[in-house]
């Protein structure tokens, strides 16, 4: 794999191409949403009635308008049961079954570059054979990581920027996720600042569609997949790999 060395004003230039990936897929961006969140929460309520939490937390619901801080003590008995354990490692599974959707967007985007039309089954790219193996392999594995790692101060933050290039480099360079690892953190070697900054901006905007009565937030939830794609094109060329 070759690498671009960016000049230190290419900022404008990233943010810039993000918003025009974002603003182009619009109708894929709001699929995505409600696809992803309506499957997240079905199969959260599921797995909380599955592993027998919902019996638990019902008969102390009307603690949550009358005493607030008695409801969150019942909520810390709760979160002691056994069973926990199981239910948190099914919504890690969960989660790692439904981010392969992110690959899609990677997809949709090269097309772009590519002068073709898109279509929504690119949006399923990460599921297709063995790809969707590689890819929830890597999203159970980052997931686990990112949990234990969020617990210890900033270790969450740091996984993030660490592997920020993962996912375009397993799809496009089909590299091993260390290997991945590693072309992240030279990216983040030379342009530290920039990433910082574009980050800041994707997470600024990917929320503030909560603002917009809630319902702009699935316009703004996949914002993240075009300031990353628009990273990777800034800091790294691909090569044809034998």
């Amino acid at each position: 794999m070759e690498n671009n060395y960016p000049p230190p004003s290419g900022i404008g230039s990233v943010l810039s191409q993000a918003f025009g990936y974002w603003s182009r897929t619009l109708t894929y961006q709001v699929f995505y949403s409600m696809l992803y969140l309506s499957l997240f929460f079905l199969g959260y309520f599921y797995l909380f009635q599955y592993f027998g939490l919902w019996e638990q937390v019902v008969p102390y619901s009307d603690l949550m308008r009358t005493d607030f801080p008695a409801f969150n003590k019942k909520m810390e008995e709760v979160a002691r049961l056994p069973q926990i354990a199981n239910f948190m490692l099914s919504v890690f599974v969960l989660l790692a079954l439904l981010a392969p959707l992110n690959v899609g967007f990677y997809k949709i985007y090269r097309k772009l570059d590519l002068g073709e039309k898109p279509n929504i089954n690119d949006l399923f790219a990460g599921y297709l054979g063995f790809d969707f193996f590689k890819f929830f392999g890597f999203y159970l594995f980052w997931i686990i990581i990112f949990s234990y790692a969020n617990s210890l101060l900033l270790l969450g933050v740091v996984w993030c920027f660490i592997t920020l290039f993962s996912v375009p480099l397993l799809f496009f360079m089909d590299v091993k996720t260390f290997q991945g690892i590693g072309y992240s953190v030279q990216a983040l070697r030379r342009g530290f600042i920039m990433i910082l900054v574009c980050v800041i901006i994707a997470f600024a905007f990917s929320i503030s569609g909560i603002l917009l009565f809630g319902f702009g937030f699935l316009f703004t939830f996949p914002f993240w997949n075009a300031m990353i794609y628009a990273l990777y094109q800034y800091f790294f060329n691909e090569t044809v790999k034998n």
